[in-house]
């Protein structure tokens, strides 16, 4: 069953069982990448939101034998959690006046995402392209992200470099950066006992041989882009007193790795290149580069 087929059958399950006014739809979307995901859409009349529930894993759970009855529940169970229960007023996003306190930006690569960069303002970095788009926190959604478009600055009559400028006041603000030991990040990450029991590491004992650190935000999202905010990385360089190699992890952290002066650029490359194929979701990953900092021009350039 080809997963276009899978997606029609979970719709008229869906369809089948729903109420007066609720409108189930097949969708394709595209994300960061180029990634085409697959899901479907619940519609309640007189909603100006609804879930986009995907399939692409269940679909593989269900090649892989699981029966389609346990499929139909995990979507079940998804559109629960997921469903709003009111529309969300979004009039806000229609003036820019209003909406400027709210366009931040992140970072994405250029090489995979060439044809989007067609169609929404950006700022090209070596092979990377910072893009903008509104956070608007809600409670119904948690939070809400909309990319923004070519067309948005038409509508609002605002330029480029205006939408620059106020993403670059507003990003740090919103999404403050952190850098964590490697040590810290795996605690954060893991709940089990070996991790609680570990013995505490200090996130500004900096310059230990062989050690290495996570830049992202707090909110844990896009957060690849503090590596551009103002200071960041000289700050970092200066507590250790040493240039530092930077891994793009994914488009929400980056590695930082001191140079000892014993780091192969080339093999740094190679780990790099094997966890975006093995260990990141294709939609997350930033890059297949090694990038340096250096303390003394306090600029990023890429190694490979």
């Amino acid at each position: 069953m080809e997963i276009m087929e899978f997606c029609q059958k979970v719709k008229r399950s869906l369809a089948a069982g729903a109420g007066e006014g609720i409108k189930v739809s097949v969708k394709q979307i595209t994300k960061n990448n180029g990634v085409v995901l697959h899901g479907i859409t619940i519609s309640k009349a007189g909603m100006n939101i609804s879930p986009n529930i995907y399939l692409d894993g269940l679909y593989a759970a269900y090649e892989h034998g699981e029966t389609f009855h346990a499929v139909m529940e995990e979507v079940m169970k998804i559109y629960e959690k997921s469903k709003v229960e009111a529309s969300i007023d979004m009039s806000f996003f229609m003036d820019y006046g209003k909406m400027k306190e709210k366009v931040v930006y992140k970072v994405i690569g250029y090489e995979r995402n060439k044809e989007l960069l067609l169609q929404i303002p950006h700022i090209l970095f070596l092979d990377m392209a910072l893009v903008f788009y509104c956070h608007a926190p809600q409670k119904e959604l948690d939070c809400a992200t909309i990319l923004i478009y070519n067309s948005h600055l038409k509508m609002w009559g605002v330029t480029k470099e205006r939408l620059y400028w106020d993403a670059q006041n507003n990003t740090g603000a919103i999404l403050p950066a952190r850098i964590l030991s490697i040590e810290e990040m795996m605690r954060e990450v893991l709940s089990d006992n070996i991790a609680k029991n570990a013995p505490k590491e200090d996130a500004e004992e900096f310059g230990e041989s062989g050690r290495m650190y996570v830049l992202g935000n707090e909110k844990k999202l896009f957060g690849a882009a503090a590596m551009f905010y103002d200071g960041v990385l000289d700050q970092f360089s200066e507590k250790m007193k040493k240039n530092f190699f930077l891994l793009p992890s994914s488009v929400h952290e980056v590695i930082l790795i001191p140079d000892d002066g014993i780091q192969e650029p080339e093999e740094l490359w190679k780990m790099v290149c094997e966890i975006n194929e093995t260990q990141v979701e294709p939609e997350e990953v930033l890059t297949d580069a090694v990038y340096y900092f250096s303390r003394k021009c306090k600029k990023i350039k890429k190694l490979f």
